[in-house]
């Protein structure tokens, strides 16, 4: 973590209101304490590390460090001559004065404010969804320990890796080990012996696991006490944070397992390679997907628990985040909206984030009900495929008709299966039986972001299918007749609060459309100025969700908003990679070198992430592997730039699709949620209308039509980066850089 640069740390108001009352030497002005492990305004669970700066004139051995007051110097040792460093514990909930002074008179020569936060959050992500289910006992962490909020106990496990490569329990934490006992070399070229301490417990009301090679015989214990013991050979010194998929609609904590913090995850394959290079890996349940789909709260949960890393094992030179589909949403989204938490990130099988996509998935539902439904199947498949853009898959049908018109019910039924066996059916929403129950639409888990509308008391929702017609690409280029497009766009219809299809088209609620670009649910590429690698197996033909197309609408978002995407990798391989094609060690080894040779410069340290002075240094440290490449189906590899060329040869092995808005004429960018109407044109068409088809069109679309040429309604940049969420939904402050 470049902290220096990412996580400005001063309480400048309250440093400024203290001054008078200061008296440093020779009356110079106090320095400032430096909160390392997180902001100063947040940080939680009664504890923070600190780094104290001393006048010159005054040696380490010369000072005390007060806490409100109270003498916490024992606490403290030397980083040098005239720096302290430790962690200041016993912290009260709210604003904590720390000072250092001058032992033998003279008044503070160092002081800051740090706002400590309860362990069990929020912190910024707005109140937290209730009602709660807490899955501690089915995660092995014991029954939740109080009964308002998702706590448990605490447990630390070895697991070692064995010579035939699978992990098994350490029940011995003494030599002689196990004589199966693997050893690994690290990134950082050191050969250790191969045992993983796992790290469990809740922070967030969320589950958390932290695994990291250790040594039993002399494990990791407060490092930065005087007294404590530091990481040995084993850590490279650097942090992964696994970020993993799915849609759920959360009112839980969500249960893991400490053997599956062993693991790697990226939905192509599962593997050691993060923790055998010597990387430690953090995650959280909170950071699933499949729990609840909340990327502020993702972003939330991730603070915390690096915060907690940091203090218990030490300060990562940097942190990449590594994640998969619904992973790959929230590391876009905390790269863009909470710059600093992670340094470079991988995101696999892509979409730059869920409210954009959430459209293309709702539209799959109206346009699945009316193939099916209303058209009583008379389209053959082949002209569906032309009006939804995905490909035919070998089952004769389409992604669109099938997986998507299932995720559907995932997005906009609030009483969708996803809620997971743990909550029960008594506690979930039905219009009839229990209207005041939990929803678990997409709306309602991010209705700190939406907002609430007073009309209903549901979460406000931003989709929309005003003015869009469908299929107007196939109905250009001769793939649908005049007739079927009328038909089709006179008859989808759209959705209602409830996810059910209603004749009329859904009108987006103004609000909620303005929220999710402001509050930065919507991936406008603000903020992505960080190392991506980007890869994904090619599954479009396989009627699969992950389809390649979704990259591309990211490129095109970064060459909107920041001129380039030279700070992006694309890469892509077959849908069973060739053996050997192991690409999560290959982003792993290519993004380590990449933060190396970046942080290896301490001038990019001080830069703001979000600048293009920062930008151009990170593009200029890019190194040679991290190059846009495609993998055929033997492991040969094409080295090219990923563009929309249909005549490259990664796009003749691996074709770029489209989905509904697309076909519809809207962007590849996928960024408009609701589009800007003008009238019925029939320039606007390659086809002739008769005079009652063009009555009939203007009928079907008696506002207008989709003007893609201008941007979305309420369409805009996000308020700022780190936002705070208030008490009522829909609010939020801007907390800054």
């Amino acid at each position: 973590m470049f902290y220096n640069r990412l996580m400005p740390i001063a309480c400048a108001a309250a440093i400024t209101a203290l001054l008078p009352a200061c008296g440093g030497s020779n009356d110079a002005p106090p320095a400032t304490v430096k909160v390392l492990s997180s902001r100063a305004s947040l940080a939680t669970g009664g504890s923070a590390l600190v780094e104290i700066p001393l006048p010159g004139n005054l040696s380490t051995d010369q000072v005390k460090v007060l806490r409100n007051g109270v003498d916490v110097t024992s606490s403290f040792s030397a980083r040098d001559a005239h720096t302290l460093i430790g962690v200041v514990e016993g912290l009260t909930d709210g604003n904590n004065e720390v000072q250092a002074v001058n032992g033998s008179g003279g008044g503070a020569v160092a002081l800051g404010t740090i706002k400590s936060s309860p362990i069990t959050g929020p912190l910024f992500a707005g109140p937290h969804q209730r009602p709660w289910i807490c899955e501690t006992e089915a995660s092995g962490l014991g029954a939740p320990t109080s009964s308002t909020v998702c706590t448990g106990t605490s447990r630390v496990e070895w697991f070692y890796r064995t010579t035939a490569g699978t992990f098994a329990p350490l029940t011995q934490l003494s030599q002689p080990y196990p004589s199966d006992l693997a050893k690994t070399t690290t990134i950082e070229g050191k050969s250790v012996n191969y045992i993983v301490r796992v790290e469990s417990g809740t922070i967030n009301e969320s589950i958390f696991r932290i695994a990291i090679i250790d040594d039993p015989a002399k494990p990791i214990s407060k490092p930065w006490s005087p007294n404590g013991t530091k990481p040995g050979a084993g850590w490279n010194g650097k942090l992964m944070y696994q970020y993993v998929g799915g849609a759920g609609p959360g009112y839980r904590s969500g249960s893991n397992s400490a053997s599956g913090a062993l693991q790697a995850q990226d939905s192509i394959r599962s593997s050691d390679d993060a923790l055998n290079m010597g990387f430690a890996v953090a995650t959280g349940t909170r950071n699933v997907f499949g729990t609840g789909q909340d990327d502020v709260l993702s972003a939330e949960t991730t603070a915390m628990i690096k915060e907690h890393f940091i203090k218990n094992y030490g300060l990562p030179k940097f942190t990449i985040g590594l994640g998969s589909s619904g992973g790959s949403m929230q590391l876009h989204l905390i790269a863009q909206n909470y710059p600093g938490l992670l340094d470079g990130i991988i995101p696999v099988r892509t979409y730059p984030d869920q409210v954009s996509v959430v459209s293309d998935v709702l539209d799959c539902n109206v346009l699945a009900n009316y193939f099916i439904t209303t058209a009583a199947g008379s389209w053959p498949v082949s002209k569906i495929s032309k009006v939804d853009g995905y490909p035919v898959s070998a089952d004769n049908s389409t992604t669109c008709l099938g997986l998507w018109q299932n995720f559907a019910n995932v997005w906009q039924n609030p009483s969708n299966s996803q809620f997971g066996a743990s909550v029960p059916a008594a506690m979930r929403y039905n219009a009839t039986t229990n209207p005041m129950g939990a929803r678990g639409d997409y709306w309602s888990g991010n209705v700190n972001s939406f907002g609430v509308n007073p009309a209903n008391g549901f979460a406000r929702s931003a989709y929309d299918n005003v003015g869009v017609q469908y299929g107007l690409s196939a109905l250009n280029s001769g793939a649908i007749s005049t007739t079927e497009f009328l038909d089709l766009n006179e008859k989808v219809g759209g959705l209602d609060i409830d996810g059910k299809i209603t004749t009329s088209r859904s009108a987006g609620d103004l609000q909620a459309i303005a929220n999710a670009y402001k509050s930065g649910r919507l991936n406008s590429a603000a903020n992505l100025t960080l190392p991506m690698i980007d890869y994904r197996n090619y599954v479009d033909d396989q009627k699969n969700i992950h389809t390649r197309h979704r990259t591309f609408a990211k490129i095109e978002r970064m060459l909107k908003t920041n001129g380039t995407r030279d700070n992006m990798v694309a890469w892509t391989v077959t849908g069973t990679p060739a053996p050997g094609t192991n690409l999560i060690r290959q982003s792993l080894t290519a993004m380590n070198e990449w933060l190396d040779r970046l942080s290896g410069d301490p001038a990019n340290l001080a830069l703001d992430p979000g600048s293009r002075e920062y930008l151009n240094r990170v593009i200029a440290a890019k190194p040679a592997p991290a190059r846009d490449a495609c993998w055929d189906s033997a492991g040969t590899k094409f080295e090219e730039a990923a563009t929309l060329d249909p005549a490259a040869a990664c796009n003749r092995l691996f074709p770029i699709h489209a989905d509904p808005r697309i076909v519809a004429g809207g962007p590849r960018a996928g960024d408009i949620l609701k589009c800007q109407l003008k009238p019925v044109a029939t320039a606007g068409y390659n086809v002739t209308f008769t005079p009652s088809e063009l009555a009939r069109l203007n009928a079907i679309f008696p506002s207008g039509v989709c003007d893609w040429s201008k941007p979305g309604v309420n369409q805009s940049l996000p308020d700022g980066v780190w936002l705070s969420f208030g008490q009522v939904p829909g609010t939020w402050t801007v907390l800054g850089r």
